[in-house]
Order: C-alpha cells, then structure tokens, then sequence
C-alpha cells in the first residue's frame, strides 16, 4: 500500500508539472488567441483625434490596429477627414457613429463611406428630410452596412482591443422624448472606456438630455476626457452636467469667427473652476490625447 501510494503522488505531480508548464508557455504560442491578445492590447496606449474640421465634429478613436469615428463633420471637410485618418494609417474601420443628422456632423461621412471599408455604422433613430441625409443613406446601403440603432447601455466594442463605448443616452424615439423640432437633442452620447481612462462623447446634446443623465447614469458620467457639447453652446454643458463630469480634459470644437458666437462663456466659467485642461480646435488646430495606465497626456 505504502508503494502504491508513493506512485500517485509521483503521477499527480507530473500532472501537476505538465499543467504549470502548458499555463507558462501558451501565450508565447499563440500570441493572437486568448489571454495573451488581451493582455498585449491593454498594453497599448489608446488616442483620441478631435479633427479640427471648422464648424462640425469629427472624432477618432484608435486602439492599436482598431479604429472607431465619430462623426465626420461637414461634406466640405468630407477630403480633411478621409486624409487625416490616410495619415494615421487607418485603412479600416471597426464603426463610425453618427451622432445625429445635422449636416456638420453627417456630412463628411459620405466622403468616408467611399474611401474607407467599415465593419458597422451606428446612428441615431430619428431622421431628416434632408439631401445630406439621404446621400448618407445611400452611401451606407452602397457599401452594403445595415445600419444599427443603439439604445441606452448598448455597448460598442472597439475591435479586439478591449476598449468600449457605452450609450448613455437618448433612448429610442428621442424625438418624442425630447423635441421633434432640435435634432441635436437626438443626439447619441457614448462614453469610452479604455486604458483605465474614460471619456465622454456628447454630439450636440442639450440640457435636457443631460438632466436625465443626471437622473438614469450618473455613476457613468465622471471621465477623465469631455468633448463639449455642441461647439460649446449654452444649450447644452449646465453647470450640474459639468461638475458631475469634472473632467480632466475637455476639448471643444468649433471655427474661428463663427457665426454662431460659439463657443460660450459660461462653458468656460464652469470648466475652469474644476481644473479642467481645455482646448479649442479653433485655436489649437487637431487636439490628440493619449490614454495609457490610467492616465492622459497631450500627444507630443
């Protein structure tokens, strides 16, 4: 028995070893498949391109070899947004999401529908009787794309990267929600996820739509990164909304001269009190963030 006994141990030990050995190396042998994949893009540091393309939003997200865009501002600026993202090497894209259909934010996406393959489109639910709109419609049906309808705590994965947005708002049928008549309340907010940073993508949304934020997530709106809503419009960044953000960075888009007289003074008066790094595309031309370890930094 006493025999018999020292067998197995001396059997499970070597089971034991074979298992420990298989758990040391298989990431080495398979550096695409599993755990390593996982860990290798965590590793990886995540930008953010707030594009500067005048008055409009365009937003890119690039988590190593996956890509994401936000917006695509004006048809004009459709050849500054399809050579910039040319620029960074980006020959793909794993989504593009339209944040509403006004044209400054729409209209350049047609441009990138044709240069650019995209894996999925994501768009608010609401339409508009517009020719813009429609050439966006027929630009996502050439390029074969259904195209998808988020709701409120959908999630967007990034690729394979690990990164994520998550919709915060407005819900569907946001027009009878909200306002039939201002789009911009239409608007699909997300928040990302990524490197152990957060940021918060606001389109044009407004006030009241940030009051029910407020209300329905507010443990998902603080984030280290806010694009400012709507070029920084009074419609939209109350006080509230911002302080419960308290970003560390904010980043507001928007042209020189407008006509609008954007961006607003009180977007100033409630950022600044918190510290908040801001930067103007109007000023400071393409602002790129990094997101690595937990912390952002300004691109070099």
């Amino acid at each position: 028995m006493k025999k018999r006994h020292n067998f197995l141990w001396v059997i499970m030990a070597m089971v034991l070893f074979a298992f420990a050995f298989s758990k040391e190396f298989l990431p080495a042998m398979h550096p695409d498949e599993g755990i390593s994949s996982s860990l290798s893009s965590s590793d990886e540091a995540t930008s953010l391109h707030f594009i500067n393309v005048g008055q409009g939003d365009a937003e890119l997200i690039v988590c190593g070899d996956d890509a994401v865009l936000i917006d695509g501002g004006k048809a004009s600026a459709g050849s500054t947004v399809v050579d910039y993202l040319s620029r960074q090497g980006i020959a793909e894209l794993d989504a593009v999401i339209a944040t509403h259909p006004h044209e400054d934010h729409i209209g350049g996406l047609v441009s990138v529908l044709d240069a650019f393959q995209v894996d999925a489109f994501y768009m608010s639910d609401e339409a508009m009787d517009t020719d813009i709109y429609e050439k966006l419609l027929d630009a996502i049906d050439n390029e074969g794309i259904q195209p998808q309808f988020p709701d409120i705590g959908d999630v967007i994965p990034i690729g394979d990267s690990g990164a994520k947005l998550t919709v915060l708002a407005p819900g569907p049928d946001s027009a009878d929600t909200y306002s039939k008549s201002d789009p911009n309340t239409w608007s699909l907010v997300c928040r990302l996820d990524a490197n152990g940073c957060s940021a918060l993508f606001t389109g044009d949304t407004t006030a009241a739509v940030e009051k029910d934020m407020l209300r329905t997530v507010p443990n998902l709106l603080p984030c280290d990164v806010l694009k400012v809503a709507h070029h920084g419009s009074r419609t939209a960044s109350s006080k509230d909304f911002i302080q419960a953000v308290s970003p560390s960075y904010a980043v507001i888009s928007y042209a020189d001269g407008n006509s609008y007289g954007l961006p607003n003074h009180e977007v100033f008066d409630y950022l600044e009190p918190l510290g908040t790094k801001i930067y103007e595309t109007a000023k400071d031309g393409t602002v790129v963030l990094q997101l690595k370890n937990g912390k952002v930094s300004l691109a070099a």
